[in-house]
């Protein structure tokens, strides 16, 4: 159960970093489809911007202190879900 629990919180992790909205990762795609017109233009034209702010969160370390919160609430929740169907089968 520890390895699928793992495997599980490994792979959601990726999905909530996927999901972040600078340029480089798919959230970026997802949010200009919400955005006006004239704001999704200048996200297109601002572009290497984001690409940079990308690189210093990541090379500084101020990511961790993003992400760190949002995922130890999402895997809590998982770590819950999955010891509850996983009870219900021992």
């Amino acid at each position: 159960m520890v390895i699928i629990t793992n495997i599980i919180s490994i792979n959601i992790s990726l999905g909530i970093f996927n999901l972040i909205p600078l340029p480089p990762l798919d959230g970026s795609k997802i949010l200009t489809h919400f955005l006006p017109y004239n704001a999704k233009e200048w996200f297109y034209r601002n572009q290497q911007i984001f690409y940079l702010i990308f690189l210093v969160l990541f090379i500084t370390g101020l990511s961790s202190i993003i992400l760190t919160p949002i995922f130890s609430v999402v895997l809590s929740g998982m770590n819950w879900l999955v010891s509850a169907i996983f009870g219900l089968f021992i």
